[in-house]
């Protein structure tokens, strides 16, 4: 084998630019994008409480599931029942129907279905990351629509962006 230092030279730039590159990818990123601080591990979300007038008695449990779901599979980090290095709780502050459209023949043409949720969050070991923050999401639906047919399946398109939107808020820092 023939050594050369050129030779030499190039493989150890190679090598320690590739070193170096790696390094900056292996901070605590998962393929979700997940963006999770040295040293948290777990996370608990205490049961959502519905506090709207109007009430969907499964939405506190579902929407309370959607997101233990959401950062049990998008993070490694592990859910336990309380006090957990990510901390979350909230409320479901509105659910309401309000009429989006209107047409001259027949009123309401369109429905305007929203809930809004209060959400507040701890971090103790990066308590400059706590925030309480509202969310909120909407659907239109067709008026001569009635709301049973439509509330469960908007109900739970809505839950999965508001979902979404306290996920990207929390584990991707936006």
């Amino acid at each position: 084998m023939n050594f050369n230092l050129k030779n030499f030279a190039s493989l150890l730039i190679l090598v320690l630019v590739t070193t170096g590159l790696s390094s900056c990818f292996l901070k605590n990123y998962s393929f979700s994008g997940a963006n999770i601080p040295p040293g948290v591990e777990t996370f608990s979300v205490d049961l959502f409480t519905n506090e709207a007038a109007l009430v969907n008695p499964q939405l506190s449990i579902n929407f309370t599931e959607k997101l233990k779901t959401k950062f049990q599979t998008q993070t490694k980090l592990g859910l336990v029942a309380q006090q957990g290095d990510y901390q979350i709780s909230g409320s479901i502050i509105d659910y309401r129907i309000d009429p989006a459209t209107l047409n001259a023949d027949v009123g309401t043409a369109q429905n305007q279905f929203s809930i809004k949720v209060k959400v507040e969050f701890v971090c103790p070991k990066y308590p400059e990351k706590n925030t309480a923050k509202e969310y909120s999401f909407f659907k239109i639906y067709d008026a001569n629509q009635p709301f049973e047919s439509v509330e469960s399946p908007l109900s739970e398109e809505i839950s999965d962006n508001l979902v979404q939107q306290i996920f990207a808020a929390i584990a991707l820092d936006w």
